[in-house]
């Protein structure tokens, strides 16, 4: 009885483990994009000392090719041969709190961040692939590329609460921490269902619980951010988080924004601090008037503590704003320097605006100007998840 016993649970244990084993399977390329490299008209493509730019996972053995549709083997196919190059192809909209509603900061802070290692090609399969009530995060890696991905900014279910500023949310969209040579092509990043105007008032200040939709800092370094769709959202964008961060920032946060939609942001499109930045071929679309959106139009080039732009050929297209200087906010910074960027469908003139426009860099790499008018009438089909 003993021996029959034993027959009997051995077959069962060994194709428990093979399960175990085997829930996560290589498979092929869904999307041929997953085996491109960045190119080479942003920061992100740049040859700098031998480094052959931003590549990812596009060398990845086909054993380190993977498609997912949940929770548990995204973190599986992230934690598998640390470092090597990886392809992970997401299939549909992917909840990563598992459809259990955060309880609290620290519930959130344990569940919410997918931490994506070096060398990876994170991409959505489709026109429907991407993220809700989480962030993606890069921190201290090197070489990611993410793309025709749609992420809703999380919700911070225990925002913190500030003396003289109210409540601030901590959990962004995309957070780019002391990483370098990134890639961020046609993503949307917008609040999605949960929009501002849902807001509560608590202790008589407004209850935020949106903060960035892609925030780059401490020292992060050639990157660019291409055909994204960002919408519907405050605070969109921080470059460099602290003026005291010169040790990590100085010289660092080189980035290109170039063909992205910026439609219904409130501000920072971008903010920067100490980053040299280059938008060319960027729309940005609005209004200051309050009962046309819930996200009014404050302004879109924040220039704060040393923080350096060249902007050109871009398009501030802002319904009821009549000063052309307010399209840029200074914080501490005044280094811009425009080139045939358009206001309203007249030239952008920002000569008079106070601004510093002899920058001391120069952009280190081949680009090309698109028509921003024609790019303008034909971006829903140019930008964001499911356009590649």
């Amino acid at each position: 009885m003993k021996k029959l016993l034993i027959a009997m649970l051995i077959p069962l244990t060994i194709n428990s483990y093979s399960l175990t084993c085997h829930a996560l399977s290589p498979a092929p390329v869904k999307v041929s994009q997953a085996l491109d490299v960045a190119p080479q008209n942003g920061f992100a493509g740049v040859d700098i000392a031998n480094n052959s730019g931003t590549t990812g996972g596009s060398k990845a053995k086909k054993n380190m090719i993977f498609l997912v549709n949940n929770k548990k083997d995204l973190l599986d196919a992230i934690a598998i041969n640390k470092d090597q190059p990886r392809i992970i192809q997401i299939s549909g909209i992917i909840d990563i709190s598992e459809n259990k509603p955060y309880k609290n900061f620290d519930d959130q802070k344990a569940r919410s961040l997918i931490k994506i290692p070096s060398n990876t090609t994170l991409i959505g399969v489709g026109d429907n692939a991407g993220f809700i009530n989480g962030s993606i995060m890069l921190s201290k890696v090197n070489n990611v590329i993410i793309r025709n991905l749609k992420i809703e900014a999380p919700i911070d279910v225990e925002p913190k609460f500030e003396d003289g500023d109210g409540w601030n949310a901590e959990w962004d969209g995309i957070n780019i921490i002391s990483s370098t040579y990134v890639w961020v092509d046609h993503v949307t990043l917008t609040d999605g269902n949960f929009t501002d105007d849902m807001y509560h008032e608590k202790d008589g200040w407004k209850y935020v619980q949106h903060d960035g939709l892609l925030d780059i800092k401490r020292g992060s370094d050639f990157i660019t951010i291409s055909y994204c769709l960002f919408e519907n959202h405050d605070k969109t964008m921080l470059i460099g988080h602290s003026d005291k961060n010169a040790e990590q920032d100085e010289g660092k946060l080189n980035i290109t924004l170039h063909h992205n939609v910026f439609s219904d942001i409130t501000q920072r499109a971008p903010r920067v601090r100490f980053g040299k930045i280059h938008l060319y071929n960027n729309l940005f679309k609005g209004s200051v008037n309050k009962s046309k959106t819930v996200y009014p139009y404050q302004y879109s080039i924040g220039l704060g503590y040393k923080g350096s732009v060249l902007s050109e050929n871009n398009l501030f297209m802002i319904d009821g704003l009549k000063d052309n200087c307010k399209v840029v906010k200074q914080f501490k910074g005044s280094s811009l320097q425009d080139n045939n960027s358009l206001f309203n469908q007249s030239k952008l003139k920002l000569s008079s605006c106070g601004f510093d426009e002899h920058l001391n860099w120069s952009v280190p790499y081949q680009y090309s100007m698109d028509d921003i008018k024609q790019f303008s009438k034909n971006y829903s089909r140019l930008v964001g998840a499911g356009n590649l």
